[in-house]
């Protein structure tokens, strides 16, 4: 996955910028490392066989399935999960670098291979993607599983139902066709008979404008969460903390002082016996006070 990103930014670095696949197409000429590397990502994360997504993908599946009860469930979906992305995998692949280009002619004379210092991590990490998953063969496969042995002291085997290697090589081998399955529904959609997507979005505009509108999570997010949380940022704490706090600070102080003042004016009224009583009473506390200390 990380391999995919870093792709998805050198086609970005590419496009100047564009995120718009349908604005797209055609780049496998203009980048061939970008292309060939996101391909072989592309392979893995679906699952290929040899492919170090593959190894892992069939671990959790077998994992799950070997579980029981509710792990057969989560094997079920595993599966559809691993299905769809092998789909949209091969979508992003054939929209992206495939067909004729849809972009502007601004964009199309800025199309170039980005540059070694974002190649080089890509065939890095390309190299990851081919190769990491040998160090964790199964023993279906004549693997040894050294590596998960190695962490077991730290985190442990889980025990698992016992299951036939018929059921292992079922589960390993449907995970490989449902990988199959989506590619080639995605090169039949997007390759063969790029029209099809459109008359099932013109035969299903309901379903069209859901999946378009990612099931409108974002939109049900700003309404539940983001909405409410600025009501409670804009009226209560903006005003409490401006209006009370540093507004009530910065008016409040000369205000008092203010008062302040204007009490102690009212002591300051030019009467000689006003200010003889004050100093009476000063020196009568001065008094008390010492008398208390040296007692």
């Amino acid at each position: 996955k990380a391999l995919l990103f870093l792709c998805a930014g050198s086609v970005m670095h590419a496009m100047a910028g564009e995120l718009d696949m349908q604005k797209m197409g055609g780049l496998k000429k203009y980048m061939p490392v970008t292309y060939w590397t996101m391909l072989i990502a592309s392979l893995s994360i679906s699952g290929i066989p040899g492919l170090a997504g593959f190894f892992s993908k069939d671990e959790i599946l077998f994992r799950a399935y070997a579980a029981g009860g509710v792990g057969r469930f989560v094997w079920v979906l595993g599966t559809v999960a691993a299905l769809l992305t092998a789909f949209y995998s091969f979508r992003l692949i054939f929209v992206t670098f495939h067909g004729e280009f849809r972009g502007t002619e601004e964009q199309r004379h800025h199309l170039h291979e980005s540059p070694k210092v974002m190649t080089i991590p890509l065939i890095l990490l390309c190299v990851g993607a081919v190769a990491s998953g040998w160090v964790g063969i199964p023993p279906i496969l004549g693997g040894a599983e050294h590596f998960a042995h190695f962490l077991e002291p730290v985190v442990g085997l889980p025990h698992a139902e016992e299951v036939t290697h018929a059921e292992e090589w079922m589960t390993m081998g449907l995970s490989v066709a449902v990988a199959l399955a989506g590619i080639i529904v995605a090169a039949v959609f997007y390759l063969k008979n790029p029209s099809i997507p459109r008359s099932l979005a013109e035969r299903f505009p309901f379903l069209y404008r859901l999946l378009w509108n990612k099931y409108y999570v974002d939109e049900l997010y700003d309404l539940i969460v983001v909405r409410p949380a600025l009501g409670v940022a804009n009226n209560i704490i903006v005003k409490f903390t401006d209006g009370a706090i540093i507004e009530g600070i910065v008016n409040g102080v000369p205000a008092f002082i203010g008062w302040l003042g204007a009490q102690m004016r009212k002591v300051q009224d030019g009467v000689v016996e006003h200010y003889a009583s004050i100093m009476a009473v000063g020196v009568f506390l001065l008094l008390a006070i010492g008398m208390i200390f040296l007692i």
